[in-house]
């Protein structure tokens, strides 16, 4: 292989897949980029087993080839070349060659025979989703995602499309639940789906981050589809596959409270900045919070034995019974980070039932919180 190429748009491709390569894998080639130079491209592969990431750049190709390079190293390097242009060029026992003017590294690298098989997936039916969309629904379920391996079907969030063509997203930990379900557009209604895209797939976190991280919101066009149990999406020329989880989503409308009178409509930041003041002295390890809701208050209290206590109150709009429950604050804070309006309401039924959050201008969105013991 013998490629010159524009040092930036080296650097943009390999910053991508960085998120997947493994420093600490028992495989090292998973370490590895596949580097693959033939027709004027570069394309660059690279995949944990769980999600895959492929990407290309233009480049001057004096001669083919494909070799596998430690990703990071690489991009290291590569981000370190002050020219603009650069060379990279491979040898016999797989060492690449970087040079660009009076800069050279050599770098060791792995047969291309020995990476992980990539999948073809041009066969793909693909349908439109819009990066904006995608990147809200993401950044709206991605914090509540359980971390815990012994419950893998809450490892990954939910997604379905709806009869309709609506686009339905939802996770929860146990503690939190986060659900958005935006409504059909001109690209989605209408449109013919996999029958298991209609009774919804569970995509991990980790592939969940993976594409908040590549996506351009710059770059409005992204489309997604099935092949055998990986998701796949499009967007420009980056493909990220991710393994689907297997396992049954709970039923979350089975725990979802019914509406209740004790809604009370909170200024936004109000609220943060309450909490946050009352993270002080909390008990660092429940983090626990004593929220009260009275006519056209709401009180936050916490107190802790070694840390002290703190309390304060601000004015919301309540005209309800009073009522109070206990939280997380940390949970709390997860959830008024991810909403867009200036106000939220917040129904607090009682200390067993779970609490419901709603942006106070978006009906899409609904977010439960697990009450504490006070």
């Amino acid at each position: 292989m013998k490629i010159e190429i524009a040092r930036d748009a080296l650097t943009q491709e390999l910053f991508k897949v960085q998120g997947v390569v493994n420093q600490k894998s028992t495989l090292a080639i998973l370490s590895n980029a596949l580097l693959v130079a033939e027709d004027g491209t570069l394309t660059i592969h690279a995949t944990d087993l769980d999600v895959t990431i492929s990407t290309s750049c233009a480049c001057e190709v004096a001669e083919g080839g494909r070799v596998t390079l430690q990703a990071k190293k690489l991009f290291d390097v590569v981000k370190g070349v002050r020219a603009a242009e650069l060379s990279l060029s491979t040898e016999e026992n797989n060492y690449a060659r970087i040079e660009a003017g009076q800069v050279g590294a050599r770098l060791p690298g792995m047969p291309a025979e020995s990476f992980a098989n990539i999948s073809d997936y041009t066969g793909i039916e693909f349908h439109p989703i819009g990066t904006a969309r995608l990147l809200d629904m993401i950044e709206k379920t991605l914090f509540s995602i359980s971390t815990d391996e012994g419950r893998p079907n809450l490892n990954g969030a939910f997604f379905r499309i709806g009869e309709d063509g609506s686009f339905t997203m939802v996770s929860t930990d146990g503690h939190r639940l986060s659900r958005i379900a935006l409504a059909p557009d001109e690209m989605s209604a209408g449109t013919s789906f996999p029958d298991a895209l209609r009774r919804g797939v569970i995509i991990s976190r980790k592939g969940l981050g993976e594409l908040k991280r590549v996506l351009d919101a710059a770059n409005p066009e992204l489309s997604f589809g099935l092949q055998d149990n990986n998701i796949v999406f499009r967007h420009g020329p980056t493909t990220v596959a991710i393994r689907l989880i297997d396992g049954s989503f709970p039923d979350v409308d089975q725990v979802l409270p019914r509406e209740s009178d004790n809604k009370a409509r909170i200024n936004r930041s109000d609220l943060i900045h309450t909490l946050k003041f009352a993270a002080i002295v909390a008990p660092p390890k429940t983090g626990n919070v004593r929220i009260s809701f009275r006519d056209g208050e709401c009180e936050i209290y916490t107190q802790d034995a070694e840390q002290g206590e703190a309390r304060e109150v601000i004015a919301i709009e309540y005209d309800g019974a009073a009522c109070q429950a206990g939280y997380n604050y940390r949970y709390l804070l997860d959830v008024l980070a991810v909403l867009d309006s200036d106000e939220v309401t917040m129904e607090i039924i009682d200390t067993l039932s779970p609490t419901m959050i709603r942006d106070g201008e978006r009906d899409d969105m609904l977010f439960v919180v697990m009450p504490m013991r006070i």
